[in-house]
């Protein structure tokens, strides 16, 4: 359909006449400033000297168009205000390709210049207005990266960027980051570079609160990607270590150390990340883990167990199979003399309880193959969650009290159901039954619920699946 039209447009182009074409143009310029904006700026970087302003004020507009009478972009005109404002950047790429780097320059300065209120105008559920914020940084990294652009003109930017870094635009997201990340790749001279440091040296934490602390240390590893490119990699580290409270220069630090085997400095460093960082549980659980990998490379077995009973109690990230809790409970075994290993079991099972670590607990009994005790905890926890993720060895050695225990529990759940959703869910359970081989038990429940009064359709209609 659009290649119809393109064709059509193409048609009629060929019949008209100069004069035709500018009397439309002009028409169309005089009752709609968007077409006057768009048509104005083919003679951008020619004819008229790029004006940033033009371009701040054709996105406002759109703000306006797409915010209708309660001045709210709905989450539901959000795409089809990200593709309005998109087509200005468009424009921007047009000029990159061209050559014209003053009025690519000019067109992102004028988006970036009303960013926020892109980011404020509307409900950015779907990320349709932060999109345009990160389309236009990607085209001002392709314009720093770029080799043919003008000394003058990089120096223009690298104003723009400090400027707008000191100003706080866009502070509070992430992008305001990106600010000062094109200002250090513009500082190609000492004075500038020397600009870039007092700019981060002005962020300071002031408080204890959590943003304070992330802005400080962000503003650190600025100043040591500054640093990367005017001093030598000694004074870099030399800098690390002023600002080893920095978990990111911390990492480094345990990195450089455990690559020259200086086993004294790693454990030295990550002791002093657990005092240090003791009110923040992900750093400390970090720290324990290159003491963990110290110990583990010295043999230190005391050490080891200890950390490793921690970590089976702890565990790691999500993910982080390293230190999960099945890889940890086979560093425990490997730790512990054989002879001595049922006694360490009990330990273990004895501080699960204290801790009620249920999860922990069931997968020791599943480890040792202790079925009577998983089978005593399900009699004391009768659930179908429970039975269903009970060992196959479990369901197979106590099959007729597993199947009582099950019919009761689902006969306990129908007697709580109270709508087909729930009614389905019922039948679902009816169907793990007959699994267990219990399906007289299920008829039995079937028959029971079919008679309950007063008659409950839905139910009746959801046990017929069965």
């Amino acid at each position: 359909m659009a290649e119809k039209v393109i064709n059509a447009v193409d048609l009629l182009l060929s019949k008209l006449d100069k004069k035709q074409l500018a009397d439309f143009i002009r028409k169309e310029c005089s009752n709609s400033m968007q077409f006057q904006d768009r048509f104005l700026s083919l003679g951008v970087g020619t004819i008229f000297k790029p004006n940033p302003e033009i371009y701040a004020s054709r996105v406002e507009d759109l703000i306006y168009e797409y915010g209708g009478r309660h001045g709210y972009i709905e989450y539901s005109d959000t795409f089809a205000f990200n593709r309005a404002v998109s087509r200005i950047l468009d424009e921007a790429d047009e000029a990159m390709e061209k050559g014209q780097w003053e009025v690519a320059v000019a067109i992102l300065t004028g988006i970036a210049s009303v960013s926020e209120e892109i980011l404020n105008s509307g409900d950015d559920s779907a990320g349709e207005l932060g999109a345009i914020v990160s389309d236009c940084f990607e085209k001002w990294y392709e314009i720093c990266d770029n080799e043919s652009i003008s000394k003058d003109l990089k120096a223009e930017i690298f104003e723009l960027a400090l400027s707008k870094f000191n100003n706080r635009d866009l502070k509070g997201w992430d992008w305001w980051w990106d600010w000062m990340e094109m200002a250090i790749a513009l500082a190609d001279t000492p004075e500038n570079q020397s600009r870039v440091m007092k700019s981060l040296d002005a962020i300071k934490p002031n408080s204890d609160d959590w943003s304070s602390r992330f802005n400080a240390n962000t503003a650190l590893k600025f100043k040591l990607k500054m640093m990367s490119r005017c001093v030598s990699e000694e004074d870099q580290i030399k800098f690390m270590y002023d600002n080893v409270a920095n978990p990111d220069f911390r990492k480094s630090l345990l990195q450089l150390a455990w690559e020259k085997a200086d086993y004294d400095e790693v454990l030295r460093l990550a002791k002093d990340g657990v005092s240090q960082d003791a009110d923040y549980g992900g750093l400390v659980r970090d720290w324990l883990k290159w003491e963990y990998k110290v110990y583990h490379a010295l043999g230190d077995r005391n050490n080891e167990l200890l950390l490793a009973r921690h970590f089976f109690f702890k565990g790691g990230r999500w993910g982080e199979k390293e230190y999960s809790m099945e890889s940890m409970y086979y560093a425990l075994k490997s730790l512990i003399p054989q002879n001595e290993w049922s006694k360490y079991v009990e330990t273990l099972i004895s501080e699960a309880n204290g801790k009620r670590e249920i999860g922990h607990i069931l997968f020791i009994y599943t480890q040792e193959k202790m079925w009577n005790e998983y089978m005593e905890y399900i009699r004391k926890n009768p659930s179908t969650y429970d039975i269903d993720n009970s060992p196959k060895e479990v369901k197979k050695l106590f099959k007729n009290e597993i199947i009582k225990l099950y019919a009761s529990a689902v006969r306990s759940f129908f007697q709580r159901a109270s709508d087909r959703k729930s009614y389905r869910e019922g039948v679902s359970l009816l169907r793990k039954l007959i699994i267990y081989e219990g399906k007289k038990e299920a008829e039995q429940i079937v028959a029971e619920q079919k008679s309950r009064t007063p008659r409950r359709p839905a139910l009746i209609d959801e046990l017929s699946k069965l």
